[in-house]
């Protein structure tokens, strides 16, 4: 989506156009989740925040200035949403929680392996490298854009991603 497609999406919401609200939801969930996951590490909360902060977009959707750039903008209101809910909630860890299966036993303890499995693999990345990781997977944005959004040098940037790289294709190999 263009910096004016999201413009206009924007002017259609401040009119209470919320088909426009869609569009742009559809564009950039998986971003605002990924950024929100990062900062919050747990997925209940996580997508709460994601979704309080599309609700958030519409009813400020006309104080919205174009200019720079569109995504850099809900970036940095997501990370500020998702950093104020860590503090609402104390500092306190937040660890997901396994509901209770109503299969067996077996499968209740398969899903507790293939939970532990991912939780591994996030835990093999430092939490820059994996900002650093999705900014530019998910989000797509370049390692410009990224070492301004962050305020890191490109140098440190380009070799977080790299180092997220690495990681994860080793991660992968040993899993194989």
């Amino acid at each position: 989506m263009t910096d004016s497609d999201f413009t206009r999406y924007m002017s259609a919401m401040a009119k209470g156009d919320r088909e426009s609200l869609r569009f742009i939801y559809d564009e950039y969930l998986r971003l605002i989740f990924a950024v929100v996951y990062d900062t919050i590490g747990q997925r209940e909360e996580a997508e709460d925040v994601t979704s309080e902060f599309f609700i958030k977009m519409y009813s400020v959707a006309a104080s919205y200035r174009p200019g720079n750039g569109h995504k850099r903008w809900m970036v940095t209101i997501a990370k500020n949403m998702a950093v104020d809910r860590v503090r609402k909630l104390g500092r306190e860890a937040l660890v997901d929680e396994i509901p209770e299966s109503p299969n067996s036993r077996e499968s209740h303890e398969d899903e507790i392996v293939n939970r532990m499995t991912v939780q591994q693999a996030l835990k093999i990345l430092k939490p820059e490298e994996r900002e650093v990781l999705d900014l530019k997977t998910v989000g797509g944005f370049t390692f410009r854009e990224i070492s301004e959004m962050t305020r890191r040098p490109m140098g440190t940037v380009t070799w977080l991603y790299g180092e997220a790289i690495k990681k994860s294709v080793s991660y992968t190999h040993l899993r194989a």
